[in-house]
């Protein structure tokens, strides 16, 4: 499996998309207090944060794939004996 790569195009598309709807949620259906919408939003920030440093120091188990070296049934083997020839 390989990694993508990060999209911070869609990262502030995401961050915008929750501001307005965090904006909508306090002044038009007063879902929350201003205090509420403050507290909500650190306790997001730091549980991201969070992740953040637990995908920093976790390592994905790289699978290996078999060199042609490795494999004797390979057809190239024999195009690379002159390189590394066998006594």
């Amino acid at each position: 499996m390989t990694r993508h790569p990060f999209r911070w195009s869609s990262l502030a598309f995401g961050l915008m998309f929750l501001a307005g709807v965090g904006q909508w949620a306090v002044w038009k259906q007063d879902w929350l207090t201003p205090r509420e919408l403050s507290l909500a939003s650190s306790a997001v920030l730091i549980g991201l944060g969070l992740l953040g440093v637990i995908a920093t120091f976790w390592k994905p188990k790289q699978l290996t794939t078999p060199h042609i070296e490795d494999d004797p049934s390979s057809s190239e083997r024999s195009d690379h004996e002159e390189a590394h020839p066998q006594s």
